[in-house]
């Protein structure tokens, strides 16, 4: 699918935007602070209605103003559709093709999306809540079970933890709670297994591709038992042995909200030994993998990339953009980069031009 117009009212530093977008590799240009990663943001927001730079949504309506708007527009694979969303300080309203959705798991089904900011470099340096995140998100756009299992698991840890922080537990309910949340964990396991098999399928070709040398490299899975045939078995074992500690501390312990992953390039843990660069390479191609994993052209994502060339080096800029030139439809934002062949789209302050 392709973004072939996108319109802005109120949104960040834009009283309004109108643009229109070809395939191919689409490039924001301009001067730091000129509003650049604003348009990148609401490229993004249309996969998953949510930005990849704040949590407090009130900073996405222009100074002054009471609400945002974004409209987008995409063909593809003989059929085009529109997104529409509202943002105003009470909340958020999304529409697909003139309907509301109830669900904001709909939206990824008409817009799939990946995204890079600078923010993402420390992946593997900072917190497994982070990569969790990044496999909750990455999973839930490819599977609607896997979503509404997650929907589910996170209800019964929330009511768990209400429970144990209670002055007298009701140890039959917590013993329920429990049995359900380890029921819910086998599958989520072994989906978070499968994802993590399929992106080392592709991922030792693009970091390769992007450091233009031969690289090894995996993601390695970390649940929280072993994943084998007596799994059931080991998470209810898991649970019962932290029962005590869970009851002392008032929280649920082990379980797969404390799951990880981590990233090793040519034989070193990249969170210890890797340098600035190869975490910003590590990160980015993982970033890129889903794109690679979906087979039907017209499900292929936007990829939307915020100062990506920024610490690369001539050479590894010449391997992204050579992994770029293949891609369906991408956006980037840069200060100075000349790509041939792209669509540049001059930005200056609230302002934004395609040539």
């Amino acid at each position: 699918m392709i973004l072939t117009r996108l319109v802005l009212k109120g949104f960040r530093s834009y009283d309004s935007l109108d643009l229109e977008f070809g395939p191919g590799i689409n490039v924001f240009l301009g001067p730091n602070a000129a509003g650049k990663t604003n348009a990148l943001e609401a490229i993004h927001y249309l996969s998953l209605a949510r930005s990849f730079r704040t949590d407090d949504e009130s900073v996405l309506i222009k100074d002054g103003g009471q609400s945002a708007y974004i409209h987008a527009f995409f063909k593809g694979e003989g059929r085009r559709s529109d997104v529409e969303i509202e943002l105003s300080r009470n909340g958020k309203k999304v529409s697909v093709n003139g309907k509301k959705i109830r669900k904001l798991s709909e939206l990824s089904k008409t817009v799939n999306g990946i995204s890079f900011s600078p923010s993402d470099v420390p992946l593997f340096m900072g917190s497994p809540g982070e990569r969790r995140n990044f496999l909750d998100v990455s999973l839930s756009k490819q599977s609607d079970d896997y979503f509404n299992l997650m929907l589910t698991a996170n209800r019964l840890l929330k009511e768990r933890n209400a429970l144990l922080k209670e002055e007298h537990i009701d140890k039959g309910l917590l013993e329920v709670l429990t049995d359900q949340l380890a029921e819910v964990s086998i599958p989520i396991i072994s989906y978070r297994r499968m994802f993590i098999t399929s992106v080392n399928t592709v991922l030792p070709d693009l970091v390769s591709a992007l450091r233009r040398e031969k690289t090894e490299c995996s993601v390695i899975y970390r649940p929280f038992v072993k994943d084998d045939a007596q799994m059931a078995s080991r998470i209810k074992k898991a649970f019962a042995d932290n029962l005590e500690s869970d009851i002392r501390h008032r929280v649920t312990g082990t379980g797969i909200h404390r799951e990880d992953i981590s990233f090793v390039l040519n034989g070193k843990d990249i969170s210890c030994f890797g340098s600035q660069g190869e975490n910003r390479i590590a990160v980015l191609a993982l970033k890129l993998c889903p794109y690679y994993l979906i087979e039907a052209e017209d499900k292929k994502p936007i990829v939307a990339l915020d100062d990506v060339t920024s610490e690369l080096d001539e050479n590894k800029v010449t391997g992204l953009l050579e992994l770029l030139s293949g891609i369906k439809q991408s956006f980037i934002t840069t200060t100075e980069l000349d790509i041939n062949g792209s669509s540049v789209i001059d930005v200056s302050p609230n302002k934004a031009i395609r040539r």
